[in-house]
């Protein structure tokens, strides 16, 4: 369970197609989980996921421990900790789920050596995490902060298993299907929802087999019918701080 959230896969949005007025008592839905209430009683090319009239793009500006972060953890006070963070991101427009780090990454580019209290600035726009383009139903973001207690070789290699479940993740091989399909539905969403969790659950795992610490979870989602007002959004979580910023 995500410990920031901000949002719901729900109200990713959705719209009546165009062209179909003897349907007109439907147009008051406007997200999946409104969809998913009637989708027994509608065919599945009546919907269509909304997209953004704009570009939308979303990147990390920063990250700050918590102070206590170190006796949240492991109960060492004023300790020097190795931190980084995977971050995952997608919309149902069909592209593949854009990732942070990748593979074949340079440790020293990842790590961030951080003390209680810390605030790290990434320059520029950020640390890219959803490129800028125009959003089909929502943004959903995913991104995990660890504390790393390994070394740089069996580091490495964890980098290289995140970044290959990513790209062979079930969630790719969905959102695919789901930019083909004539419409969307109730069952596509939860076909989704299945996908992205075991995804997550996926990454989970190979990184706590690789003597890292979890510390953060943030899970995000912007439908892309919502105002979007660039610029930077503060989430604080029991042992972090994240700057988001839209753009």
């Amino acid at each position: 369970m995500a410990l920031i959230e901000v949002g719901t896969i729900n109200n990713f949005s959705v719209a009546v197609k165009k062209g179909k007025p003897e349907l007109s008592m439907l147009e008051s839905i406007s997200t999946l989980s409104e969809l998913k209430e009637v989708s027994g009683k509608v065919s599945e090319g009546t919907f269509e996921l909304i997209t953004s009239e704009e570009k939308r793009g979303v990147a990390i500006k920063s990250l700050k421990l918590q102070k206590g972060f170190e006796g949240f953890l492991s109960g060492i006070f004023n300790k020097t900790s190795e931190i980084y963070f995977i971050a995952w991101a997608w919309d149902l427009s069909g592209e593949p789920v854009n990732q942070y780090p990748g593979k074949d990454v340079d440790p020293k580019d990842v790590l961030i050596t951080m003390k209680s209290g810390n605030l790290r600035e990434f320059i520029g726009e950020g640390i890219n995490l959803f490129p800028k383009r125009k959003v089909h139903g929502g943004i959903a973001i995913r991104i995990q902060i660890w504390e790393s207690d390994d070394d740089i070789r069996n580091f490495g290699k964890a980098m290289s298993d995140t970044a290959a479940a990513i790209e062979g993740s079930n969630l790719n091989k969905v959102l695919s299907l789901v930019s083909t399909a004539t419409g969307v539905s109730g069952a596509t969403i939860t076909l989704v929802k299945e996908a992205a969790l075991e995804l997550t659950k996926i990454i989970g795992t190979i990184l706590q087999k690789n003597s890292n610490d979890y510390v953060d979870f943030f899970e995000g989602y912007y439908a892309s019918d919502q105002s979007w007002q660039p610029g930077n959004e503060l989430y604080d979580g029991n042992a972090s701080a994240l700057t988001l910023k839209k753009y």
